[in-house]
C-alpha cells in the first residue's frame, strides 16, 4: 500500500501515523473507506491549519484538516 502525501505540498517535520480504515486494511482486518486518516505532530498540524484554513473540521473539539482524501488530526 502506498500513500501519496505529495499532493499536500508539505514536508512533514515528524512522520505521520496512519490510523482508521487504511491501517485496518493494511493489517487485513477490513477494507478501507474513501478517506485516509492520519495523526500528526502538533507542530505539523499548526502549519497545515495555516496552509489549509478553509478545510478545518471540528469533531467534538478534535481539530482536523480535511484536504484531498486526507483527514489529518493532531
Amino acid at each position: 500500500m502506498e500513500l501519496n502525501l505529495n499532493v499536500l505540498d508539505y514536508n512533514f517535520v515528524n512522520k505521520p501515523l496512519l490510523i482508521g480504515g487504511k491501517a485496518m486494511e493494511y493489517y487485513g482486518l477490513r477494507r478501507a473507506g474513501l478517506d485516509i486518516d492520519l495523526v500528526i505532530h502538533n507542530d505539523d498540524h499548526k502549519i497545515l491549519k495555516e496552509k489549509y484554513p478553509n478545510n478545518i473540521k471540528d469533531l467534538y473539539g478534535d481539530i482536523g484538516i480535511c484536504e484531498y482524501e486526507f483527514e489529518i488530526w493532531n
